[in-house]
């Protein structure tokens, strides 16, 4: 019998909202620093690291294997170094006030999910998904003001 870990879900619903986000994101054809680009880049691999843990953790419910935990931890971490190494300036071309929501919610975000990977807390759980659909929120409301390069 495979050895099973229980920890909250903080992710729970949370791919659902990143899905809406990443899909509602506008395409820009502006010109585009490399340095641009390279904030792109780790904005994009950030959501979709975030999406494949929180696709993890809703497939496997309250309780995940060992591996499944494992794979939660370096999706995570990978989500949370990338968001890191997203230029401020990049956030500011975007939107004047993609800065704020990206660090304060998006960022912190992963940050609680990952300290709860480690020390299991339903409050900090609720207050990562809080803190991601406040993000995804204000990413749809705002989405047509929103200029993002192209993923590559």
């Amino acid at each position: 019998m495979e050895d099973r870990h229980s920890i909250s879900a903080p992710f729970l619903n949370i791919a659902i909202l990143l899905l809406i986000f990443i899909s509602s994101c506008q395409k820009d054809n502006h010109a585009w620093s490399p340095e641009d680009m390279k904030s792109s880049n780790y904005f994009y691999s950030s959501q979709r690291d975030n999406r494949e843990a929180s696709r993890i953790i809703n497939r496997a419910g309250e309780v995940f294997s060992i591996d499944e935990r494992e794979k939660v931890i370096k999706l995570t971490d990978d989500a949370l170094a990338n968001a890191r190494k997203v230029d401020d300036s990049f956030l500011n071309k975007v939107h004047p006030e993609l800065k704020k929501h990206f660090r304060g919610e998006f960022q912190a975000a992963l940050e609680l999910a990952r300290q709860n990977l480690d020390h299991p807390d339903p409050k900090t759980a609720r207050r990562s998904q809080d803190l991601f659909a406040a993000f995804v929120d204000w990413f749809n409301a705002n989405r047509e003001n929103i200029h993002m390069p192209p993923a590559y």
